[in-house]
């Protein structure tokens, strides 16, 4: 199997970030682009799965904001103070995502993928050598913090990982080896199976 490492760098703005509704869009406070103006960070290693963090919240305009707010804007657009993201835009990719994952939940011999072109991705690719494991492998650079996303998907539904869903709280979460969860599991926590149960027998009564 080919050794694969992704690699990310972005930025977010310290001045943080507003939804204007009427334009549907999603733009930065403020408006310089130097190392002072800008907080760089890597998102794909401060955060796990942030592509399921993505999935679940950014299905509404209220869960763009709140997603732009913590990791900064999703397109080179955000970057833009006078044209931000399109929140339309990221809802479709959010969503888009959202079936894919309910697709790879069930039959995963055969998954019934959402019709319609998928969304592309942007990103430079090279071999290096990676003196760690004394061993060449693939180094992929995404253009956007959107590309990283669906990058970091195709990257966890071809691996051991399984992504399920909540039947308690309806997120989507990962299960399987290093992960807390075992790979058939039903809810995200232990708290959510016992309070499902207890709303059952309850039901039940």
């Amino acid at each position: 199997m080919a050794r694969l490492a992704i690699e990310f760098d972005w930025n977010r703005d310290p001045k943080g970030y507003r939804l204007i509704e009427s334009k549907r869009r999603v733009v930065r406070n403020g408006k310089g682009h130097t190392p002072n103006d800008v907080v760089h960070y890597r998102p794909l290693s401060s955060v796990g799965s942030l592509f399921l963090i993505f999935a679940n919240i950014a299905t509404k305009p209220a869960g763009v904001l709140d997603f732009v707010q913590r990791f900064g804007p999703l397109t080179f657009h955000g970057w833009d103070a006078a044209q931000g993201d399109d929140v339309d835009l990221v809802m479709f990719h959010a969503n888009h995502m959202r079936q894919i994952l309910k697709s790879w939940d069930g039959d995963k011999k055969r998954p019934h993928l959402p019709l319609g072109q998928p969304p592309s991705t942007s990103l430079d690719a090279q071999v290096i050598w990676d003196p760690a494991i004394k061993a060449l492998k693939w180094e992929l650079r995404p253009k956007s913090l959107l590309d990283a996303l669906w990058l970091q998907l195709a990257q966890a539904l071809t691996s051991s990982i399984q992504v399920r869903h909540c039947e308690h709280c309806g997120i989507w979460f990962e299960a399987g080896r290093g992960t807390g969860r075992r790979a058939d599991s039903k809810f995200c926590s232990d708290e959510h199976r016992i309070a499902f149960n207890s709303v059952k027998r309850s039901k039940e009564k």
